[in-house]
Order: structure tokens, then C-alpha cells, then sequence
């Protein structure tokens, strides 16, 4: 199961590197502007550019049966068998396992994959359950 980033953030990244490269290129149309302004704004815009196609392409969760992942810089992974406590609060999910945390975030997720995701949550969190000792 794939959880896409929400359609707003992909847009405005999107937006954000057309205006650097369209501003980037307009100082190729003045005369006496220094030489490096213009690369780097112009590679900033298509860094902007990049993002947005990698969060269109790559999504921002990937639930398999073994591992979730959050698809983020650096990609951070957890093993679901690994998973010891699920918990949410301001809006963050947070998962644990005995060596790492991983945070997703609500606000990231698209709305339409949301409902699938809390079903995903619930279903993990029963699991979890811990047994009443004796």
C-alpha cells in the first residue's frame, strides 16, 4: 500500500521551481549581473523541480507485509514485526520499536489515502495488544 504526500505540497514545490527557473533566466537578459547568480538560481529551481516529481513518483509511505517506510531524506525504514507501541498526538503518528521512532505526519498525508492509513493503524494496533499477565 502506497500513501501519497498531499496534492497542495507537491503543487507548491512544483510552482516554487518554475518561478527560480523563470527568474534564473531572466538575469541571462541583463547586462553586467555576475556569471554564478543565474546557475544557481536556475539549479535551485530545478532542485524544486526534482522534489516535486520525487514526491509524485515515490509517494510518502510504503506499507508492505514485512516493513513500513517513510520515503523522506534520509529514507527511514522499520520492520512492522518490530513495531512495540503505535501512539498519536498533535497530529503526528508515531512509531516504536526497541532501537528507533519513526513520526509520520498527518498534515503530509493525502486526504483521500487518510482513511486507508487509520484502517492500517487500527488493524496494527490490535496486534499490539498487549496480553493481560497472569
Amino acid at each position: 500500500m502506497k500513501i501519497a504526500y498531499k496534492n497542495k505540497r507537491i503543487l507548491l514545490n512544483l510552482i516554487i521551481g518554475i518561478v527560480w527557473i523563470i527568474l534564473g533566466s531572466s538575469y541571462f537578459f541583463e547586462t553586467g549581473t555576475s556569471l554564478w547568480r543565474p546557475y544557481v538560481i536556475i539549479t535551485l529551481g530545478v532542485f524544486y523541480l526534482s522534489l516535486a516529481a520525487y514526491e509524485y513518483f515515490y509517494k510518502y509511505i510504503t506499507i508492505t507485509d514485512q516493513q513500513i517506510s517513510i520515503n523522506v531524506f534520509p529514507k527511514k525504514k522499520m520492520n512492522i514485526d518490530d513495531i512495540i507501541s503505535v501512539n498519536y498526538y498533535a497530529g503526528d503518528y508515531t512509531f516504536t520499536s526497541s532501537d528507533k521512532t519513526i513520526k509520520v505526519l498527518k498534515s503530509q498525508i493525502n486526504p483521500k489515502d487518510l482513511p486507508r492509513f487509520e484502517v492500517f493503524l487500527k488493524e496494527l494496533t490490535s496486534k499490539l495488544k498487549p496480553t493481560d499477565p497472569l
